[in-house]
Order: C-alpha cells, then sequence, then structure tokens
C-alpha cells in the first residue's frame, strides 16, 4: 500500500465568501486551517508532516503571520498550539510557481490535488478542503477505514460524492491529471470515471462546507450551542 499523506486544500479564491475561507475562526478563537491542519496531524500519525497546498506566495503571508504558525525556512513551518506542535509543509497550484503545473491556476481544487501529487507521485493523500469546519479525527478515520478504492471519498444525503474530504490514489491522481487535459476540471468526473467509493458519513454535520457568509452564520450558530470537544 502506498504512502498515505494529509493535505489541506487552501488554494481557492473564496470568491462566494468575500474572504479566505481558511482564515475564518468557526472553531473556537483560531483560524480554520489552524484546526484543520490539528486533525490532519492526529488523524495521520504516521505522517511526520502535514501539507497545505495554497494558490501563491503571497497567500502565505497571512498563514505565516498567525500565533500559531513560525516560518523556519522557504515553505516550512512549524505548527505550535498547547502541547501539540507539528512541522507543516507549504505546496502552491496558483500560475507563476515554477513547477509542470504553471497553467493549472485556473482548474479549480483540482490545482492543489496535482500539487500535491507533484510533490510525490507515489503518495496517496488523505484530503480535506478549507471549508469543512465540523470534519473530525472520526471522520477521517471512516475514510481510511473504508479505503478500498482508487478514490474513496464521503457521499452528501443527495447523492452527490464530497471529492475534497477523500483519499485519492496516484492512479486516481493520474486519472484527473488526464481529465484536465481533456478540459474535464472537476475532480467528481475522477470518482464517476474509476468507480470510486462514496460513503455516507457516521455524522452529517462532518460533511457541511462553509461556502458563503450565509453557512458561515450557520456554522457559527452551531458551535455556539455546542459543547467545545477536542478534535
Amino acid at each position: 500500500m502506498p504512502t498515505l499523506k494529509p493535505l489541506l486544500l487552501a488554494g481557492g479564491h473564496s470568491s462566494r465568501m468575500g474572504t479566505r475561507k481558511e482564515l475564518l475562526r468557526v472553531v473556537g478563537d483560531v483560524p480554520l486551517f489552524v484546526h484543520l491542519l490539528i486533525i490532519l496531524r492526529e488523524a495521520s500519525p504516521e505522517s511526520d508532516v502535514v501539507f497545505l497546498s495554497l494558490h501563491d506566495h503571497d497567500s502565505l503571508k497571512a498563514i505565516a503571520n498567525d500565533r500559531h504558525i513560525t516560518a523556519v525556512a522557504h515553505n516550512q513551518l512549524i505548527l505550535n498550539r498547547g502541547t501539540t506542535t507539528f512541522p507543516v509543509h507549504v505546496v502552491y497550484d496558483g500560475p507563476g510557481v515554477p513547477s509542470e503545473h504553471d497553467s493549472t491556476g485556473g482548474i479549480g481544487p483540482a490545482a492543489g490535488l496535482l500539487a500535491a501529487h507533484h510533490q510525490d507521485e507515489a503518495a496517496s493523500w488523505l484530503v480535506v478542503a478549507c471549508d469543512y469546519p465540523f470534519i473530525s479525527v472520526a471522520a477521517l478515520a471512516q475514510l481510511r477505514g473504508e479505503w478500498t478504492a482508487p478514490v474513496t471519498c464521503f457521499e452528501n444525503r443527495d447523492g452527490f460524492c464530497e471529492p475534497l474530504l477523500s483519499i485519492w490514489s496516484p492512479d486516481a491522481l493520474r486519472a484527473l491529471k488526464e481529465n484536465i487535459r481533456n478540459g474535464i476540471l472537476g475532480p467528481s468526473a475522477v470518482v464517476r470515471r474509476l468507480r470510486g467509493k462514496m460513503i455516507r458519513p457516521h455524522e452529517e454535520r462532518w460533511i457541511f462546507n462553509v461556502n458563503t457568509p450565509a453557512d458561515l452564520e450557520v456554522a457559527s450558530s452551531h458551535m455556539k450551542t455546542k459543547p467545545q470537544v477536542s478534535p
């Protein structure tokens, strides 16, 4: 079985939200990217590092200025929160980044997946997008426990897949790259093409995502009415 590496996707333009979603504070006083990086770290104890996909180098400034982050080298960060400390490696998916994927800046979340694949083409990736505030270690454990297909992802109550809460194998990422060349941009198309496995989450709230200010209000209200628990 190939190496499984944790990846947080935070390279989107957040046009509907109007502000960067990974910097939102939904869970306590920490930005979502800190909260989700910690969850990915706890869900992937075999990995020495968590990967963070951003659009470009300018996007790193707000991340590196957060009080939980120490920038130690080019694209290398250390996250510190309480007794939790671990390295974070940044990959970029936007135009102008020196790589063979310079042209992927306009393909949406597929760009972050391909940037990770370019980082390690032999790895499988445990993927979480930055706009799922209620994802948990238990949710990712469910994904890992039911991972038997080239791409395994959650399915919502309407029967649609959530390809950014998922595990992507090298074969699935190669299929995504091929689709992009043919003008098929959505990661969901790979799930269909490879007969990927879609699983229903044990808790529906795990797959609630915040795309708009109204979604953020719902998520914030939910957090206020629920007791805070560790990830």
